[in-house]
């Protein structure tokens, strides 16, 4: 069983997570998905997360220490890359980090924001099956409600679908 950790904005960390449970553990429960965040972290500071999400770090204001040490820990780090990352420092260079965002050095980029959001994948990734995903455009179908729907939120959560090997990203 893989873990994956979403830290969120906290009117958003459900539905995040409701969203990747649903796409990844259809039909096992293969996944675990757990919100990281100041209440958490004592307790979930010894799981070896297999991927993290973090779309935010406003969130992180008292264990800002123990949730590095809980990223750091992370085989594969989808990060923001238009949130201010502060202070924090990237220990192991083990870790696979994959930016998303408006910002042109991201990995993947917004090319399309309209009804559904079409991004660009600008360098190669490997997922966590060791499949080598070639730089392309992809298309991001959002039609969830419950979700407060912005870019930031699909770009996050079809980075993850993309690290695990899902190739068609709708939800």
């Amino acid at each position: 069983m893989a873990f994956i950790g979403i830290v969120a904005e906290s009117k958003n960390e459900m539905g995040i997570k409701r969203i990747l449970e649903s796409k990844l553990n259809s039909p096992t429960k293969e996944h675990t998905i757990i919100v990281i965040n100041d209440k958490s972290a004592e307790n979930i500071r010894n799981i070896k997360f297999q991927s993290i999400l973090v779309m935010t770090l406003d969130e992180i204001t008292d264990k800002k220490d123990i949730v590095y040490k809980i990223f750091n820990n992370a085989e594969y780090l989808v990060m923001n890359a238009d949130v201010n990352l502060g202070s924090f420092k990237l220990i192991d260079k083990e870790v696979k980090i994959i930016t998303f965002g408006f910002k042109q050095r991201a990995t993947i980029t917004a090319s399309s924001v309209e009804e559904n959001l079409m991004v660009y994948l600008q360098r190669k990734i490997e997922d966590v099956n060791k499949k080598v995903i070639e730089p392309q455009e992809i298309l991001i179908k959002t039609e969830d409600s419950k979700l407060e729907n912005n870019a930031h939120n699909a770009m996050g959560i079809g980075t993850i679908l993309l690290v695990y090997g899902k190739n068609e990203i709708n939800f």
